[in-house]
């Protein structure tokens, strides 16, 4: 996520890609990101919630690809 906002920060995490709601499965063998804290903690639990990737770059375009800005 830092990268993809041009930031060189520390990975501190390894973030399931897929959230695993607590299946042990998931949990050991799903994929995992490197995230820095930061990221993790509220980015990505914010996109986890509410299926948005909030805010905007330094350009003030939207960070979600999905956001009908970016279309």
């Amino acid at each position: 996520m830092c990268a993809a906002d041009r930031r060189v920060t520390a990975a501190t995490v390894a973030d399931h890609v897929v959230p695993h709601k607590g299946d042990a499965v998931k949990f050991w063998h799903g994929e995992l990101q490197s995230l820095c804290k930061h990221c993790h903690d509220s980015r990505k639990q914010r996109i986890e919630r509410g299926g948005i990737d909030p805010g905007c770059d330094a350009s003030g375009v939207p960070l979600d690809p999905t956001h009908h800005w970016r279309a």
